[in-house]
């Protein structure tokens, strides 16, 4: 900076001064033409303007300052602790148990009621047979290939077996996953569960076939339940609805 300083002002005193000898006029262009240029000088090289200078051609631009904003630290200590109750989604189709209240005393039909009754089709007979508490369920899907389902860790496949039977001799197609009913398990009074769904072949639920006539044929219903509602069963119940119709049976 000083370097500049310094230049300046020779170029200046060598226009104003030739030591005694002379005297140089100059007109008042020529002083405003040179107070510019020291002012350009003076801007170009000065660091400690806030400005940037680019060229003759370009504005000065402003330096913006960069702002920066301090995150607030989080306290491990307000950690939100986290219920271990469990809780499931109504909409999830692989759901685990809900607590509910104590479900209130309704007619109950023995475990050999017939949903042929409550379908409306006094054709084919469907009863309930066994349940089963697995990790794994083997079976085929709709195309004939072969599949398991495999429950989760800490949680268990309770699987309902249901016998289906063609009563007549003439063929009975079935579509009982359009029908809309719906299956819920009930264990102990207290807490219940809603079928799995599923793209097994034998998959009551989705169940969309032609049952030959006179044809027997086992299907399932499935529902998934944790290792602590699993080993606490005493009663088992299996509610069914369709079109405002239910039906409670025991399957114990």
């Amino acid at each position: 900076m000083k370097k500049v300083l310094l230049a300046i002002s020779m170029v200046v005193l060598s226009l104003f001064a030739v030591g005694c000898e002379k005297t140089i006029e100059l007109t008042d262009e020529e002083n405003r033409m040179i107070a510019e240029y020291a002012a350009e000088l003076l801007l170009k090289y000065d660091r400690n303007m806030e400005q940037k200078y680019y060229d003759d051609t370009t504005q000065f631009v402003p330096v913006t300052e960069e702002i920066t904003t301090e995150q607030p630290e989080v306290s491990e200590d307000t950690t939100e602790d986290v219920s271990t109750e469990e809780t499931v989604s109504t909409d999830s189709p692989t759901e685990d148990v809900t607590e509910e209240e104590e479900i209130p005393e309704v007619a109950v039909e023995t475990k050999d009621f017939d949903l042929g009754e409550l379908i409306g089709n006094s054709n084919v007979s469907i009863t309930y047979s066994h349940y089963l508490i697995l990790d794994r369920y083997p079976s085929y899907d709709k195309d004939g290939v072969y599949i398991e389902i495999e429950a989760p860790k800490g949680y268990k496949l309770l699987v309902l077996k249901f016998n289906m039977v063609n009563k007549t001799n003439e063929g009975q197609y079935l579509d009982l996953y359009n029908m809309g009913i719906e299956y819920q398990i009930i264990v102990n009074d207290k807490k219940s569960a809603k079928q799995m769904l599923t793209i097994l072949l034998d998959d009551l639920y989705t169940y969309q076939k032609n049952l030959e006539g006179g044809m027997r044929e086992e299907t399932v219903l499935i529902f998934q339940l944790s290792d602590g509602v699993v080993n606490s069963i005493q009663n088992l119940k299996l509610k069914v609805s369709l079109d405002g119709n239910q039906k409670t049976i025991s399957l114990n």
